[in-house]
């Protein structure tokens, strides 16, 4: 492969960024480990080359606060599991929301306590 002589660097940058995509990556709000930068961020929604979600500073993104887009996912699941009354399915996502460190028995304390308010 030849390289491209390049005045200002892009190139180079460009490389590091890719295979900086290539490589493991950790998400940082739930400690993850995928197998690359673009699962990471296609996943969690975390880059491998920033702070925070969705490019959001970390904790301040307006819908998913300090919760990765596989975090947040999951706690709805458990919430509609929850109020739809589906056992098999509350099972499986309490158990994934484990793995992503979520408070699994707090979101389902809250979502059947808003469920009776509704209904009362």
């Amino acid at each position: 492969m030849s390289i491209q002589p390049d005045l200002f660097g892009d190139y180079d940058r460009a490389q590091e960024q890719a295979q900086r995509w290539r490589q493991p990556a950790t998400c940082p709000a739930c400690g993850t480990q995928e197998p690359s930068g673009y699962l990471l961020r296609q996943n969690h929604g975390a880059d491998p080359d920033q702070p925070g979600i969705c490019g959001f500073p970390p904790g301040e993104h307006p819908n998913y606060a300090a919760m990765c887009l596989a975090q947040y996912l999951v706690r709805n699941h458990i919430i509609h599991a929850t109020r739809t009354g589906n056992a098999e399915q509350l099972s499986r996502d309490k158990t994934r929301g484990r793995q992503l460190g979520l408070d699994v028995d707090a979101i389902e304390a809250t979502a059947r306590e808003e469920t009776r308010k509704k209904t009362t």
